[in-house]
């Protein structure tokens, strides 16, 4: 079946596979060729896909995956995978490190958020309390 795996600023990989095997919300999902058609969401994790019977692996910051049904031009089937990032390679140790320094951006990035947001509130807040006193009764 034929893999691919798109970012908004590449193609990480459109190759024909054997099998892969992924994470989505509910848990772990192998896709086998000719699989039913689904259309999902990808937790950050490691997704494993086999190739000629090597297991390659690809680091996955959540997504979407969609399970094409065959047709003529693809017997076998078509998953995309669309994600934010994504890094290929065939050191599990590597791509597991580039996951967690890619959850702890995003986790600190949802904190300065959080903080501009507070900053926000209490200011409108503050106008609000002073638009307050200065109107007439």
């Amino acid at each position: 079946m034929q893999l691919e795996i798109i970012t908004p600023d590449e193609i990480i990989l459109n190759t024909d596979v054997e099998a892969l095997r992924v994470q989505l919300s509910d848990g772990w999902w192998g896709i086998l060729p000719g699989h039913a058609p689904f259309l999902a969401h990808v937790v950050a994790g490691i997704m494993l896909y086999r190739q000629q019977g090597d297991t390659h692996y690809v680091a996955l910051y959540q997504g979407t995956i969609q399970v094409q049904r065959r047709s003529e031009a693809l017997p076998a089937g078509r998953v995309l995978v669309l994600t934010a990032a994504a890094e290929k390679g065939d050191d599990l140790m590597v791509l597991e490190h580039a996951l967690e320094r890619h959850r702890a951006r995003l986790s600190q990035i949802a904190q300065e958020a959080h903080i501009e947001f507070t900053r926000a509130r209490m200011a409108l807040e503050r106008a609000l309390r002073e638009t307050a006193e200065l109107a007439p009764l």
